[in-house]
Order: structure tokens, then C-alpha cells, then sequence
């Protein structure tokens, strides 16, 4: 059995459809049957609303779902939707019959994954499916109580978001900048690249912070993970996208931060960050990776061992090679970029780096990366705020945007204009580079 074979349940569709509400009023009756007074019936009620509704929605029948206590309060929440009533309600489902056990679960001594076990793996009943005979899709929509914001610890865990934050202006106006964005993606008619209507949940963006509420912070959608012939194939309103890409947008922010200048100064200098013409043989998607390693680590021994992880394998939907670093025992995909003696090969290469690019040796290992994301989130919050008052859908993949043609020129200014909004003018003298690209 393939281990990314089967997708997870996730729980981000509600419906109050006639025949959801039969089911999760009989779901609610039958899990809280032990109980003399049932505290929060309307929070049941949701609950079991939004687990049916989820369920019904999936295409496939198969799925994984872990049913650990752990995973579902406290500390090792992964999901908001991972919670204790959501346990009850599906262990009460497969009480009903209406899922079943297909395979059990892969105790992380078992499995042949690096970073842990395997869910187990449940199907769908008929029985499930015969509850809901006139239900369609116009009558499930996505959950109005996900949140627009998240923080996320070390090691991927939920957290509550902190009350000053919460009572922040910073965080009004992202819910505000998100919910405004989303409303007029909704309206507008986005199909993908077959032409099928995107569903809602693809654009719906959040906020992701992690370790602290000011540390990255960029926005992330299902969107942002289809390949980019994908992303550019889609029609806005019946009108072909493109979309305008921030060039070298982290290490131009690091020399303008440390000289106010976004560009090299040096004997070697090329305008291009990214050239390394001693390692001619690696693509520049290898050197992006491996440079922004490089500045973004928080110091050059951390750097050597995340490069000496490199794999390469050929993505075959993007047309083109990818580069990955790997983090502890991570399972690794693809061929070792080195061969032989990686950290030393690793740290040749960040020395040939510094040698090449020396306005960065005194700027680079200084774990940069929480503060120039949060700038860059910062500029495609504020683009996003100043696209929807003008009625323009756009929709952000980090520090890109993609946008209708007819926009090209109004969302290059407008993101020009952002950047500027957010530095606060302090670089007035320097003019972004941008890249335009189509399918």
C-alpha cells in the first residue's frame, strides 16, 4: 500500500441541508445516549453537521483518520477541526455502520516513513451514502468558523493565538483584508484549468504564523499548492491570468535592510543573486534553494547541514527539476545532489557563495527568514486589501500574485505601491523587480 495512496478526512464543509441535519441530529443522539443532560447541544449539533457534510463531500470513499486522544485537545492538535467532539462523532459513525475499518493503523516502529507512523485507513459505507439522497453540492459550503488566522509551535502543533494579538488592530484587519477577499472571489466566477468551477475552499486564505505572532505569517490556500501550469491555466471571469512575481524579493530585503541598497556592489556582481557560474551543472532552482538556505539559516553549520540533505527529482507536472532539503531523518525523494562527502561538498558550496556574493557574508546565518516573511506577507496583505476595494480578484501564492491579463499593468503598480506602503517609504529610491508570467 502506497503511503500517500489515501488522503485525510478533513472536516471544512457544513451544511444545514434537511436530510445533514437528519443524520447529525441521529450522529448526536446516539454518541451523547450515555449522558442524563448534554452540555453544548448546539456545539454537537455544528459538530456533527460539519463531520457529515465533509464525509459526504469526498470523492473518494477511502481516507485516513487518526483516532489518538492526544491528537485531538491540548498540545498535539494539528487541525482546529481536531477536537473531542469530533472523536466521539466518528467513532460513533463507525458504531452506526456508516464507516469502516479498511486498514489499521502503522505503529512508527512499522513504518517505512521516516517521521512517524501511518493513520489508519477507514471507507465510506453505502448505508452513509443512502442518508443523503437529494443532497448536492450548492448546499454544502465551507465552514464559516475556520479561522482566517493561525499560530503553529515548533513542531507544527496548534496554538491559541495570543489575546493582545486577538485585540489587535494587525489582526482586525487581516480577518477583515481576508474575509472582503474571499467574499469577492466568490462572486466571480474561477474555473480551473478543464474548466470546472474551482470550489470555494481552494481560494479561502489563511494566516500562518509560526512560533510567534509576527514570525512569517504568509498566506496559504489549496491553491497555492496546484503546480503553477495549473495556477496559470485557470480563467477569471472568463478571462485568461497571469501573474507578477517578486524577484530575489528575500535577498534584495536583506541588502536593503543592512546597506539601503537592493543591489550587489562587488567585482563579480551580475544583478542575479542567484548566479553561481562554478556550479554550472546545477539549475537556478537549486541555487534558490540552497542560497536562501544560506541567509535564511541561523548559522553556517546549520546551513552546511541542510544543504549536505539536498535531493533532486524531476517533477513531472511543472516540467522541470526540483531541489528539497530535509530536516532529521525525513524520508528523502529522489538522488543525493552529492555524492560524496556531503557537509564537505556543502560547505565548499556556501563558501564559493560568499566568495561570489561577499555583500552577503556579513548578513548571511543570521535567521532571517521569520522577519522577511513577515514583510513579504505584509506587501501581499496590502495588495490584497487595495485589489479587492478596486474589485480586482486576485489570487496570492506567497510573494506572487495572479491576476486577469486585462490587470497586468493596475496589479504591477498596485504591488509596487504596497511594497512602498509597507517599508513605510524608506526605500523610495528603489524600485522592485518584478516578473510576468503566463501559461
Amino acid at each position: 500500500m502506497d503511503d500517500n495512496f489515501y488522503t485525510y478526512l478533513r472536516i471544512e464543509h457544513y451544511s444545514a441541508h434537511p436530510e445533514v441535519r437528519a443524520a447529525a441530529d441521529l450522529l448526536v443522539e446516539q454518541a451523547t445516549a450515555d449522558k442524563a443532560f448534554v452540555k453544548d447541544r448546539r456545539g454537537w449539533v455544528g459538530a456533527a453537521r460539519k463531520l457529515v457534510a465533509s464525509l459526504w463531500l469526498r470523492e473518494d470513499d477511502m481516507f485516513r483518520f487518526g483516532t489518538k486522544k492526544d491528537h485531538f485537545a491540548g498540545k498535539g492538535r494539528k487541525q482546529v477541526w481536531l477536537t473531542p467532539k469530533t472523536l466521539r462523532l466518528f467513532n460513533t459513525m463507525r458504531e452506526l455502520g456508516w464507516v469502516n475499518l479498511a486498514f489499521n493503523a502503522i505503529p512508527p516502529a512499522y513504518a517505512k516513513k521516516s517521521s512517524g507512523g501511518l493513520a489508519a485507513v477507514y471507507c465510506r459505507h453505502i448505508s452513509f451514502k443512502k442518508l443523503m439522497r437529494e443532497l448536492t453540492l450548492d448546499d454544502v459550503e465551507v465552514d464559516e468558523e475556520l479561522p482566517w488566522v493561525t499560530l503553529r509551535d515548533s513542531k507544527d502543533n496548534l496554538r491559541p493565538l495570543p489575546e493582545k494579538y486577538l485585540a489587535s488592530a494587525s489582526y482586525q484587519q487581516t480577518v477583515s483584508t481576508l474575509k472582503n477577499h474571499h467574499r469577492l472571489l466568490s462572486i466571480s466566477l474561477i474555473k480551473g484549468a478543464v474548466g470546472e468551477p474551482l470550489a470555494a475552499l481552494t481560494y479561502r486564505y489563511i494566516r500562518k504564523w509560526k512560533g510567534t505572532t509576527g514570525n512569517g505569517g504568509r498566506f496559504y490556500s489549496p491553491f497555492c499548492n496546484l503546480p503553477k501550469a495549473e495556477r496559470l491555466g485557470i480563467t477569471i471571469n472568463g478571462e485568461a491570468v497571469g501573474s507578477w512575481d517578486f524577484s530575489q524579493v528575500h535577498p534584495t530585503l536583506l541588502l536593503l535592510l543592512r546597506n539601503g541598497t537592493g543591489t550587489e556592489v562587488n567585482l563579480f556582481a551580475t544583478g542575479d543573486v542567484y548566479d553561481m557560474p562554478d556550479y554550472c551543472d546545477l539549475p537556478r532552482s537549486a541555487h534558490k534553494k540552497f542560497i536562501n538556505t544560506i541567509l535564511n539559516a541561523e548559522t553556517k553549520q546549520a546551513a552546511i547541514r541542510s544543504i549536505a540533505t539536498a535531493h533532486c527529482y524531476y517533477n513531472i507536472l511543472d516540467d522541470h527539476w526540483v531541489y528539497e532539503t530535509y530536516n532529521g531523518r525525513q524520508r528523502r525523494q529522489g538522488e543525493p545532489v552529492w555524492a560524496d562527502k556531503a557537509q564537505k561538498a556543502a560547505e565548499a558550496y556556501i563558501d564559493t557563495f560568499t566568495f561570489r556574493h561577499p555583500n552577503f557574508a556579513d548578513i548571511a546565518f543570521k535567521g532571517m527568514w521569520g522577519t522577511l516573511q513577515l514583510i513579504d506577507s505584509s506587501i501581499i496583505e496590502e495588495a490584497l486589501k487595495r485589489a479587492t476595494e478596486l474589485g480586482i480578484p486576485v489570487l496570492p501564492v506567497h510573494d506572487e500574485l495572479v491576476v486577469p491579463m486585462s490587470k497586468q499593468s493596475v496589479a504591477h503598480k498596485l504591488l509596487i505601491d504596497s511594497f512602498h506602503h509597507v517599508t513605510q517609504g524608506k526605500f523610495a529610491d528603489h524600485e522592485p523587480s518584478l516578473s510576468w508570467s503566463t501559461s
